[in-house]
């Protein structure tokens, strides 16, 4: 198990019962929400499983995301849990997602990943609520912008407060304009991770430097205060060539500061109703000795069940993950099988091209095929023989797709998988490209793509663009060959 991403937030401490309650309500009625949203009901597959355990206002709350990790062969699990703290009492929201390998896999060495926008507004919306602050200041998702001399001497102060828990990231922006390393998309994902601020002007960068007597803050460089570590605060410069390395180390250090989680409760606790007689006995004698030597027992026995118990939780999580890729899978041979005894029973299905490719299509949902794929087509006709081709192809198409979005195959890979299913060609000649490339250019996710890796079936061609980022197979064109060297 691998934590690539975490965030605490503490609330301070309620004034009693009823107002830590109104706390954890008001953090539950953001949850339901963003669940639906991120994860709604009628998308749900059969590998993503969505569990609450306790209810918002126990003592220990979870809610437990699993899915298919979107870039390798590994459960993405998402924790949003609400406990108390242990030092002071604090009510804790700690948001984190763990990768978790799903058979004998190697976990990604990457040790942080840059969290989903859904993952930041959930945070930032709870931080808002619960107006979560950090040595006095509130915790926000957007750069604060410093611009004058005493603005920025606070927010060396800040970096001095002894209660400060997170880093401080400050760039000075006055020679910078818009150009700047930190921006509003690297304050979103350091959401409850760290503060940034901006020194936007020369009088506030000096305000800054002269709370220290020396040049701390600097155009030069983004400085990173990181959390007091006794007496001493340790900076970090880093170059402003780009923000990779700072929000990685930052989320880095963010996992390596969380808390470890309580596990929620299985049954309500609750004061026993009988008094329980307390007998003081001599600390020497025998009997002490031997009830102690048995509570230790009974401490070793209680946490071998418990390490059974997680071990238990842990094989019936991943058991219900790979039933789910199966079911799935199952799920989508069944409908390819009934439209394939819908042609064989009337063959005279097979004689339209445009038919064929439309039944793909509301057949095959693990393709995405363009919105011009059938003007592309045209009147076009092919022989029933070839249409047959055609279905066929898109169908390996579909079942290699899904392989594709599950993280079973990688995107760089996907080419090697379709040579081995059909009679294909990877790519077309740069000839083609550079002569008819109108003819391989399609708009995909507001941006033009080009096609090249095509299966051949018989006369007919069916071009596709794999998106690597989006784990899709975009369908292109279904119809004659494109122009290349050897057409007009």
């Amino acid at each position: 198990m691998l934590t690539v991403y975490g965030v605490t937030l503490l609330a301070a401490k309620a004034k009693d019962e009823m107002h830590e309650r109104a706390m954890r309500e008001s953090v539950g009625s953001l949850i339901e929400p963003w669940l639906e949203n991120t994860w709604p009901h009628v998308k749900r597959t059969n590998t993503t499983q969505v569990l609450m355990h306790s209810s918002v206002t126990d003592k220990v709350f979870r809610c437990e995301i699993t899915e298919q990790h979107p870039t390798d062969d590994a459960r993405q699990v998402t924790l949003v849990s609400i406990f108390p703290a242990t030092r002071r009492g604090d009510l804790c929201v700690d948001i984190r997602r763990e990768v978790r390998p799903t058979g004998p896999l190697i976990l990604p060495r990457t040790r942080s990943e840059r969290p989903a926008q859904s993952l930041t507004t959930l945070v930032a919306d709870v931080a808002r609520e619960l107006r979560v602050r950090d040595a006095n200041s509130f915790v926000s998702g957007s750069p604060s912008r410093v611009s004058t001399s005493d603005e920025g001497a606070a927010v060396a102060a800040l970096i001095d407060a002894p209660s400060r828990r997170l880093p401080v990231v400050v760039e000075c922006t006055s020679t910078r304009g818009t150009n700047t390393a930190t921006t509003a998309d690297t304050a979103r994902v350091l959401t409850g991770i760290a503060h940034v601020y901006h020194l936007t002007t020369a009088a506030a960068e000096q305000g800054f430097n002269d709370h220290y007597g020396k040049r701390k803050a600097s155009s030069s460089w983004v400085l990173v205060a990181w959390p007091r570590a006794g007496k001493t605060i340790m900076l970090t410069e880093y170059p402003q060539s780009d923000d990779e390395r700072l929000v990685d180390e930052l989320i880095a250090a963010a996992v390596g500061a969380l808390p470890p989680l309580p596990r929620p409760s299985t049954r309500p606790q609750s004061t026993p109703s009988v008094p329980i007689q307390q007998v003081v006995a001599n600390t020497s004698s025998p009997e002490v000795g031997d009830l102690r030597r048995k509570n230790q027992e009974l401490e070793q026995r209680v946490a071998e069940l418990q390490a059974d118990y997680d071990d238990l939780h842990e094989n019936l999580t991943l058991t219900d993950h790979l039933n789910g890729k199966i079911v799935e899978e199952r799920e989508r041979y069944l409908n390819q099988l009934t439209e394939l005894l819908a042609l064989r029973d009337n063959t005279t299905q097979w004689n339209r091209t445009l038919d064929v490719v439309q039944r793909a299509k509301r057949a095959f949902v693990m393709l995405d095929f363009h919105p011009d794929v059938e003007d592309r087509l045209g009147s076009t006709q092919f022989s029933p023989a070839t249409n047959q081709r055609i279905f066929a192809g898109l169908l390996e198409l579909n079942n290699l797709a899904a392989r594709l979005r599950r993280g079973d195959i990688e995107p760089h890979l996907f080419n090697t998988y379709c040579a081995e299913k059909f009679n294909f060609a990877s790519s077309v000649s740069d000839n083609a490209v550079n002569k008819f490339g109108s003819d391989y250019t399609i708009m995909w996710q507001g941006a033009p793509v080009q096609l090249g890796p095509h299966v051949r079936c018989n006369e007919a061609r069916i071009y596709f663009y794999v998106d690597a980022q989006g784990r899709r197979v975009v369908i292109g064109h279904v119809g004659s060959h494109l122009r290349d060297k050897s057409h007009n």
